[in-house]
């Protein structure tokens, strides 16, 4: 995947820069400018699949920015900010995904590997303060093992696969499933699948 860096510390773009050529990425650009990688993806000759954008720059903020690039690329949030209220404008002005900065590397290449899925991404860390903020189901709200096997669904597993895996009868998986549901408000298998990969259940 081709990836743009805009980040002000230059200390933390040569981290992202070797982690993700490390997993055969190709990082195209590095700004520590807003202004800088709006230029740059201006040019039709110049692109990326993904920015991963720091919210906090010395030119703009990376949320004023988001609005002007994700018609332009697939933008990642690597920000230290965790408060709810800024993921949740993240994702309204167009943001892919977000992730803090006090994740570890595989959280990184995990969400990279999400975007490029089509899918969007928020950190397991962040999911219970955005679903409190925004009024929506809370991924603790479910048991440990209804979340298993809500996270067995959702990376491809059916009923009776979920339950060897685990031990269980089919009757008792069928009832975990059951119950995920009700309490998400969910009202089918696939709603359950994408809401576990929204959530970092996968």
């Amino acid at each position: 995947m081709k990836v743009a860096l805009v980040e002000d510390h230059a200390l933390i773009r040569t981290g992202l820069r070797l982690l993700l050529e490390s997993a055969n990425h190709s990082v195209e650009a590095e700004f520590d400018r807003a202004e800088d990688a709006l230029a740059w993806f201006s040019k039709p000759e110049r692109n990326a699949d993904l920015l991963i954008l720091d919210l906090n720059l010395a030119d703009m903020s990376g949320l004023e920015a988001l609005p002007k690039l994700r018609d332009r690329t697939k933008v990642l949030v690597l920000s230290m900010h965790e408060e709810a209220e800024y993921i949740a404008e993240a994702f309204a002005r167009g943001a892919s995904g977000y992730l803090p900065k006090r994740a570890v590397d595989r959280d990184l290449l995990d969400a990279v590997a999400a975007i490029a899925r089509g899918e969007r991404y928020l950190h397991p860390l962040l999911a219970p303060r955005l679903a409190e903020h925004m009024g929506l189901p809370n991924p603790e709200a479910l048991s440990e093992r209804e979340r298993t096997v809500v996270g067995l669904l959702a990376q491809g597993y059916n009923l009776s696969q979920a339950a060897e895996k685990l031990g269980i009868s089919v009757k008792t998986a069928a009832t975990y499933k059951a119950r995920a549901l009700d309490k998400l408000g969910l009202q089918s298998q696939p709603e359950l699948v994408q809401w576990a990969r929204e959530h970092g259940l996968v």
